[in-house]
């Protein structure tokens, strides 16, 4: 989509936005006259000299008396649909709960406890928000501005599964305000909503900072390999960001599989020194890299088009530039 068009999107969405409320979205759009209208009826004319024909009373619909129409009519209707709890964050789903609204979260990351992660990111969450918050025995309790401008208060709850190794995220919408089953439903689901909202984009800055740190790169003389000190996601996304920086064309690369095929086409020795890498000597040809998953660490290894692995001259030169490379934080802006 071009710039033009975003702008007209933009200002499509503002008007739009102005000229509606809360109050305005929750109610149908059309009038509400109909509700003042009344049944007229005029007697069947029989022409003279025939005879009024006889109707059957079954179906006749009585006139309602009070008390007789219940729920809500007119402007009172709320035709907004429910609020959805939106997985926002890699690996969590929306959990059945009678108690609130809940999102499980799986564990991802070994270096810290789940559920001492999802504390900090709601208390982050909650000063983001300027919200008034307490922690309880239960867990913690906050004020939030979910349903149009009316402060209401919400508690919050995490629950451990230790099996599923997994920590659901409770949130229950409290007071006078939050007493109708579909208002309360969706306090609950925008509040969480509003907080995965914030906790992907910590996580997403978290994950930008690591991407962006230097990666260690070893060579590994008697298996005839490189070794990162990164896991298989960060390896590959920092080997497929250098390539073409030093001098290799990319015609095809499988992540799922781990290889990239390349044409190394060579840089000029202005080019190696405005890099501040050492230029790399090898034959300018066609290779396949292969990526290796060893868990905490990643093996990087180095054959021709006709899958021959290289020599260990090569092997020690792509080491030593590729090992530089891994080390700069500025090559992967």
């Amino acid at each position: 989509m071009n710039s033009k068009k975003i702008v007209l999107s933009l200002l499509a969405m503002s008007v739009l936005a102005g000229c509606s409320n809360p109050e305005t979205r929750a109610q149908a759009n059309r009038g509400f006259d109909y509700q003042d209208a009344k049944l007229r009826t005029t007697p069947l004319l029989i022409p003279a000299g025939l005879e009024a024909p006889e109707f059957n009373s079954e179906y006749v619909i009585p006139a309602p008396t009070q008390g007789v129409i219940g729920g809500v009519t007119g402007k009172a209707v709320d035709v907004r649909p429910p609020t959805q709890v939106l997985p926002l964050v890699r690996g969590t789903e929306a959990m059945d709960s009678d108690i609130g609204s809940g999102l499980w979260f799986y564990q991802q990351r070994l270096d810290q406890p789940l559920e001492q992660e999802l504390s900090q990111a709601l208390a982050a969450f909650f000063k983001g928000q300027k919200a008034e918050f307490s922690q309880t025995a239960q867990g913690w309790r906050s004020d939030g501005r979910a349903i149009g401008n009316e402060q209401q208060q919400f508690s919050w709850q995490l629950v451990p599964d230790a099996v599923r190794r997994a920590v659901a995220v409770q949130v229950s919408a409290e007071g006078a305000d939050a007493q109708l089953t579909q208002d309360r439903q969706r306090a609950e689901a925008a509040m969480l909503n509003a907080f995965s909202l914030s906790y992907q984009r910590a996580l997403t800055k978290q994950q930008d900072l690591l991407d962006r740190s230097p990666i260690q790169l070893t060579l590994d003389q008697v298996e005839g390999r490189l070794l990162t000190d990164e896991g298989y996601d960060r390896s590959w996304k920092r080997l497929v960001t250098l390539l073409p920086k030093l001098g290799f064309d990319l015609t095809n690369r499988q992540q799922a599989l781990g290889y990239v095929d390349v044409e190394f086409d060579g840089l000029s020795k202005g080019k190696w020194r405005d890099l501040g890498l050492p230029a790399l000597d090898i034959p300018e040809q066609q290779y396949r890299i292969q990526l290796g998953d060893l868990g905490e660490q990643s093996s990087i290894t180095l054959s021709d088009k006709s899958k021959v692995p290289v020599s260990a001259d090569i092997l020690s030169q792509l080491a030593r530039t590729l090992g530089d490379a891994f080390q700069r934080t500025d090559l992967i802006r």
